[in-house]
């Protein structure tokens, strides 16, 4: 993969350049706890890369209303506020692959399902602020991950066509959203490597930002 074939890389947040996704999960088992729900731990797993729509719908059914559903995504989104500062990690290289690319003439963009207030602070930790150029958030959106919506969205803000950019996803709702988008996808972390459902969606896969590195011959 050639790095030059490209004008910008769009990158998931959470799991790909830091670590919050204990932080969401933690806030939304207190809210739900609060109203006497129990979710299976798979149901969790489901939804990890996923906006809050669709979580609260599969645990608390259909007939949920959308005003309710919106007042429960705030409780969830209050919880992440507190819970965020404490437990967010940046990921290993993750910021430098970012500033590498940059100063490789790619343009950055964060395509994410977290409120962007949240996406905003987790670059301010990363040292990014000033060096991604555009954010999507899926929270502003009518639908978000897996529909390719969401990096719609980013490419037209972008002003790019879809073979102009590639998108770094490490969960399979982000990838399948981005690939349906027409965007080349790198799968990133462990679970790409374990989890053949990434193979067809996935144009190249890294396990850490080391061998992200390699996929271009060094960045």
């Amino acid at each position: 993969m050639k790095l030059t074939s490209f004008k910008a890389a769009i990158f998931d947040l959470d799991g790909t350049l830091i670590r919050s996704e204990p932080a969401w999960e933690e806030a939304k088992r207190r809210v739900l706890a609060n109203l006497g729900v129990q979710v299976p731990q798979q149901v969790y797993d489901a939804f990890v890369g996923r906006g809050l729509r669709g979580f609260l719908m599969q645990v608390l059914g259909p007939n949920l209303t959308e005003a309710r559903r919106n007042e429960l995504a705030d409780q969830i989104g209050a919880e992440a506020d507190v819970l965020l500062p404490q437990l967010r990690q940046p990921i290993a290289g993750a910021a430098e692959t970012v500033l590498r690319l940059r100063g490789a003439g790619l343009r950055i963009a964060v395509c994410s399902s977290s409120p962007r207030r949240h996406i905003e602070a987790a670059l301010d930790l990363l040292g990014l602020t000033g060096v991604v150029e555009q954010v999507v958030s899926g929270a502003e959106l009518p639908r978000g991950k897996p529909d390719p919506l969401p990096y719609l969205e980013s490419l037209r803000q972008l002003r790019l066509l879809s073979v102009d950019a590639f998108a770094v996803e490490d969960a399979l709702p982000g990838a399948q959203s981005a690939y349906e988008a027409g965007l080349t996808v790198i799968g990133f972390g462990s679970a790409v490597v374990q989890d053949p459902a990434f193979a067809k969606l996935c144009h190249s896969t890294a396990t850490d930002y080391d061998s992200f590195d390699r996929i271009f011959g060094h960045i």
